[in-house]
């Protein structure tokens, strides 16, 4: 729509319009054309959020981090899952033969969060002859007769790609993505986020912080989580509440912000205990002792066993527990993170990357 037919039409049909996907189609070809016509060799990370999930934010943040490093001779285009549509008639006009595409990483490869999986099938489907990456992920489909329908949808068409690698990012997930995808090529690393340290500058610690997910994931009732409260209120003179879901959307700009000051919470704490697994990873990457308890599935516990080794991380499904570990944690003086162990596993998200890709000079990040 021009600007000036724009101003004489009525709000709710501009809103109408701009859900066509046809409209959204052609509208996003002009709007990001110029991103696309100047790259050389491009990797498109596609799926990131705008969403509150902050755990989802530090994914994309962790990723597009490890891309620059990793292939700094390729131009970087991050494209919105909500923008997809807007995106594809520049993908189909300048993608090229030697252009990957990176999907989002994390906890969507299921039906839990089924916008993500369409997202993932989209460019699957439609780009048959690039190299395709999907970044660390735990994979969900649940014992259902809707789940098990649609994990064999995923299965027949993620098999029938001849250039699609899967990255799990705990133990249970690669099994079933090993028994599941025999066409693909797997791979097991931790979660991405942890190829970040944001220990520098510290700060001073004061108090427990809690980060207690109250959405479908958790398994602990209102009564255990006023218990953990009174455990910490014993051994803190303070505590404090924050969660990974901060109740409003997140656009890109606002994304390093809202992630610094999530970060700066948990380096102003003496402890945190969360059920979220960026919770745990957040108190993991900024030196922060941690009591990390389990969700419905697998995906905290699995990736538990990346980050077990530093001592000032614990893990318990018990809430009984708690005290005895909050005594423990208080004997370990200035833990500090160290994300060297996570560099020989992601090496191999950089040679399955490289492996259909020749380095030329340039390097750009553009976000369309």
């Amino acid at each position: 729509m021009s600007q000036a037919l724009e101003k004489i039409l009525p709000l709710s049909f501009r809103n109408y319009v701009s859900n066509i996907p046809v409209y959204q189609y052609y509208k996003g070809y002009l709007s990001y054309r110029n991103a696309y016509k100047d790259k050389t060799k491009a990797i498109y990370v596609v799926g990131s959020p705008e969403h509150d999930n902050l755990g989802d934010h530090a994914i994309t943040y962790a990723q597009m981090n490890f891309l620059r490093k990793a292939f700094p001779d390729y131009t970087l285009i991050e494209i919105v899952a909500n923008r997809l549509m807007h995106n594809m008639k520049c993908l189909e006009e300048f993608c090229s033969p030697e252009d990957i595409f990176v999907l989002q990483g994390g906890g969507n490869f299921g039906i839990e969060y089924f916008r993500e999986e369409e997202v993932r099938r989209k460019i699957i489907s439609e780009f048959p002859n690039n190299k395709i990456i999907v970044f660390p992920q735990t994979i969900y489909f649940g014992d259902t007769e809707l789940g098990r329908a649609e994990f064999k949808k995923t299965q027949d068409l993620y098999g029938s790609h001849k250039d699609l690698t899967l990255v799990a990012r705990e133990a249970t997930s690669y099994e079933i993505m090993k028994a599941g995808f025999r066409n693909n090529a797997v791979l097991l690393t931790p979660d991405i986020v942890m190829s970040l340290d944001i220990t520098d500058p510290p700060k001073e610690r004061h108090g427990a912080l809690l980060c207690i997910r109250a959405d479908k994931e958790s398994i602990f009732s209102e009564q255990d989580k006023k218990v953990i409260q009174e455990y910490t209120s014993k051994h803190y003179s303070t505590t404090t509440f924050t969660d990974t879901c901060i109740l409003r959307p997140v656009s890109l700009e606002d994304r390093d912000h809202e992630l610094n000051t999530l970060w700066n919470q948990f380096k102003e704490a003496e402890v945190v205990i969360t059920d979220r697994l960026h919770g745990m990873i957040f108190a993991a990457i900024t030196s922060t002792p941690c009591i990390a308890l389990g969700n419905y599935n697998y995906k905290v516990v699995g990736s538990y066993e990346w980050i077990k080794h530093l001592g000032y991380v614990k893990f318990t499904n018990d809430v009984k527990h708690i005290p005895a570990l909050l005594e423990e944690l208080k004997t370990i003086q200035r833990p500090r993170y160290n994300n060297e162990f996570s560099f020989q596993h992601y090496s191999q998200i950089i040679e399955s990357m490289a492996s259909s890709s020749a380095r030329e000079p340039a390097s750009s990040i553009v976000t369309a």
